[in-house]
């Protein structure tokens, strides 16, 4: 596993936004995210970073607060900064997050592919 220096999230929002500050958690440890660019209203997109310059056992996007709506992500662009390693680029997919939700947002370099 390689150690994330800094990582920056695209997120698109759907129908439902969210109101309470985004934050997030790695290994355990919660924190902000650096100033946001955007909005999590109803269609909105906001863009995201932080630099946790650590090894990602565990790195979630926190849900929403409890008592508050659940949040309904269209989908996630993430670019992350590894140490020794060049940038690369996640997409994923729609999800619909609760209050007693978090989201994995660590995902492993894809696995080059080529032709022999």
């Amino acid at each position: 596993m390689p150690k994330l220096d800094t990582f920056t999230l695209k997120i698109k929002t759907g129908e439902r936004g969210r109101t309470s500050p985004l934050k997030y958690t790695i290994n355990g440890f919660k924190l902000d995210f650096e100033p946001e660019l955007g909005n999590t209203e109803p269609e909105g997109e906001v863009i995201v970073s932080g630099d946790p310059m650590s090894f990602p056992h565990t790195f979630l996007l926190i849900g929403p607060e409890d008592g508050e709506e659940p949040w309904d992500i269209a989908g996630i662009e993430a670019l992350y900064n590894c140490a020794d390693e060049e940038p690369y680029t996640i997409h994923m997919g729609a999800v619909t997050l609760e209050d007693d939700a978090d989201l994995n947002i660590w995902h492993d370099r894809p696995t080059q592919i080529f032709d022999v």
